[in-house]
């Protein structure tokens, strides 16, 4: 089985202090074949004001100083996690020139709320005792995600974790029903695989890979064919956590492949 990790974060992450050295030893540790480091650039900061920096310099210095030191052991390649990119686009777009041709693959992603509540990062939302406002968050984020995949393709190669706010409504005690949302789903994932575009199962950690199995069922029936796996660590120990159930639950789902990316083209590894 290839095993890969296509969404880990290090210390050029607000929220990571995990220099790319140890989370590069890690994945040789747990058996990976490929590491993409993806650090975040998000649009809108935690409070939801516009942020148009990204530490390129910094990213592209460890990038290279840890390739030289793997010597082949392991293929590492240079990723972004962009997020917000509807609501700046042209920052988004800047950003990714400024990454030219040493950037490898670009995870398109949403964390805040985008036009609401001060487009502030939806871990700060209290859901308690509030389906309605649960309900909210995740048809505010399909509403941006199917924005970004129609409106900007440039802007990402693999969708992240579109059940993103589900993270936060489990974490304060509402059930969502996933399936409650089947229809735009379906309409962003046709979008998605008719423009060769890929998904990514995100197993946080290991946490939620099971949360998957029905959204690569809709993927696979709307043609997908391009899957990435990502852990979302951000410290070593959690290094590729879930990433082999995960490649087994595509399996299961009638994938033959897992995808990676070099130079922000998809290349298909037999599972």
């Amino acid at each position: 089985m290839y095993l890969c990790d296509f969404h880990t974060h290090s210390l050029i992450s607000p929220d990571s202090s995990a220099p790319l050295a140890d989370m590069a030893q890690a994945a040789l540790e747990r058996g990976l074949s490929e590491l993409c480091v993806t650090d975040h650039c998000d649009l809108l900061d935690y409070t939801g004001h516009p942020n148009a920096h990204f530490d390129w310099a910094g990213a592209m210095a460890q990038f290279h100083q840890v390739q030289a030191q793997l010597q082949g052991k392991l293929t590492l390649r240079l990723g972004l996690e962009l997020g917000s990119a509807p609501a700046c686009p042209d920052s988004a777009r800047h950003i990714l020139r400024q990454g030219g041709d040493h950037l490898d693959f670009v995870l398109g992603s949403l964390h805040n709320w985008i036009g609401r509540r001060d487009n502030q990062e939806l871990y700060f939302t209290d859901f308690s005792n509030n389906p309605a406002l649960a309900r909210e968050a995740m048809e505010c984020c399909l509403t941006h995600t199917r924005t970004l995949v129609t409106q900007l393709p440039d802007c990402y190669d693999s969708l992240a974790h579109i059940i993103y706010p589900l993270r936060y409504i489990q974490r304060d005690g509402i059930a969502l029903d996933i399936r409650q949302f089947e229809a735009p789903i379906r309409e962003i994932f046709r979008v998605v695989a008719q423009s060769g575009h890929a998904l990514e199962v995100n197993t946080c950690r290991g946490r939620n890979v099971e949360d998957w199995r029905i959204l690569l069922t809709w993927f696979r029936d709307c043609g997908g064919e391009y899957v990435t796996l990502g852990s979302d660590a951000h410290r070593p120990e959690d290094m590729a956590k879930g990433i082999s159930q995960a490649a087994q639950l595509l399996r299961q789902t009638g994938f033959t492949h897992v995808t990676v990316y070099r130079r922000r083209t998809p290349v298909l590894r037999p599972l």
